[in-house]
């Protein structure tokens, strides 16, 4: 016979609702409203009763909410920072003295409570917005109504139309479509998201981090880049164009019609698109180079070039390639060549300021829309103003 579950326990679930996300942007542009504390209790109630409907048993349990809706970015994080939020609420831990209630959580000045619980202002908003629901109850019944969830909210989830309406003009949003989900369901649909758009080894890594595995997890992408969960963060390879065209992936790429351009610029396109995932998730993502374990520190990598600069070349060359924008910045330091690489976000207005700062003299800047390099060499070049000779 197993052995009855003791104390009270918790289960994660989540309101999905599907709305307009054009919203979010524009001259108008409006996120969701924070919710103060008489909504939120409102909100609840009416999340209760539609719970209730499904799962009459759950009136034995209590429910923990804030008046709040997240990205799926902000609630899929390593430790589910949102849910461990509401759940360190709760007090009622004690399994004789347990009484269900409902626990709201409502702003204070703007602000919530928590940090954990405070929508990020720079996440881009998807379609999808979640409101974050902990059951707590004794631990067997609380196992008893996951198992269930976990099977009905699929096929009787829908939030009720009563409870949707309110929801839609609480939170000054569009309600397309509202129904309960749990983690799992939510995990599965990410998964199926990434997969559809070829990213399958992206969902790998998060999956990874999400479960708490401690690693090594190693995924490898469509061009063959190697992304690595170990020792809490992703680890991968940063190649510098001079290194990829020349020693990896590219050694086998032609040089001729800007080929190194377009490929470099595939290889760069795949990784932010991963950097950026992986970030928004909050996952820590470190670069090395090749046959160096210690990783990149700063917001910016600097190489200094063996190609030798010319007499006109620019003081400073930012390569780019189409919608990726500036990927590169070539400068002509006295004698020698520097070659620049952003790491992060910010990492272009630093390499800037880093240049104003540590090149002397009156500077001559290039944009010329494209990775410039020699073909011979294989390495970037600075604008030397005849593209057609350099490229």
């Amino acid at each position: 016979m197993n052995k009855p579950l003791e104390g009270t326990g918790f289960y994660r679930v989540l309101v999905a609702i599907e709305t307009d996300a054009t919203r979010f942007y524009g001259t108008h542009a409006s996120r969701p409203k924070l919710l103060g504390a008489s909504d939120s209790e409102q909100m609840l109630a009416h999340i209760a009763t539609d719970l209730k409907a499904l799962l009459p048993e759950i009136s034995k349990c209590s429910l923990i909410a804030a008046g709040a809706l997240f990205d799926q970015t902000q609630i899929l994080r390593p430790s589910y920072p949102a849910f461990r939020a509401l759940e360190a609420v709760s007090t009622n831990d004690n399994p004789e003295k347990f009484k269900p209630g409902l626990v709201s959580i409502g702003v204070r000045d703007g602000e919530m409570p928590s940090s954990e619980l405070q929508p990020l202002p720079d996440i881009p908003l998807g379609l999808l917005q979640l409101l974050p629901v902990v059951v707590q109850g004794p631990a067997e019944l609380v196992s008893e109504l996951g198992q269930s969830m976990e099977y009905r909210f699929i096929e009787e989830g829908q939030v009720s139309a009563h409870s949707a309406s309110w929801l839609e003009t609480a939170f000054g949003i569009s309600v397309n479509h509202a129904r309960f989900m749990t983690l799992t369901d939510l995990n599965a649909m990410l998964r199926l998201q990434l997969d559809h758009f070829g990213f399958l080894p992206l969902w790998e890594l998060l999956d990874a981090a999400l479960s708490g595995s401690a690693g090594p997890v190693s995924a490898c992408t469509a061009k063959g880049q190697e992304f690595s969960w170990e020792d809490g963060a992703v680890h991968t390879l940063f190649e510098t164009f001079d290194s990829w065209a020349s020693q990896g992936g590219g050694a086998r790429v032609s040089a001729e019609r800007q080929a190194l351009a377009a490929g470099y610029g595939d290889w760069t396109r795949e990784i932010r698109q991963y950097l950026t995932t992986l970030r928004a998730h909050g996952l820590d993502v470190r670069f090395h180079l090749a046959g160096d374990d210690v990783p990149l520190e700063g917001t910016f990598l600097k190489e200094q070039s063996t190609s030798a600069p010319g007499t006109g070349d620019s003081t400073i060359t930012e390569h780019s390639y189409g919608e990726l924008g500036t990927i590169a910045v070539t400068v002509r330091n006295d004698n020698h060549v520097e070659n620049y690489y952003p790491l992060r976000p910010r990492g272009l207005n630093d390499i800037q300021g880093h240049i104003r700062t540590h090149v002397p003299g009156v500077h001559s800047v290039a944009f010329p829309g494209t990775i410039l390099y020699d073909e011979k060499t294989r390495k970037l070049v600075p604008d030397a103003g005849n593209f057609s000779a350099r490229h």
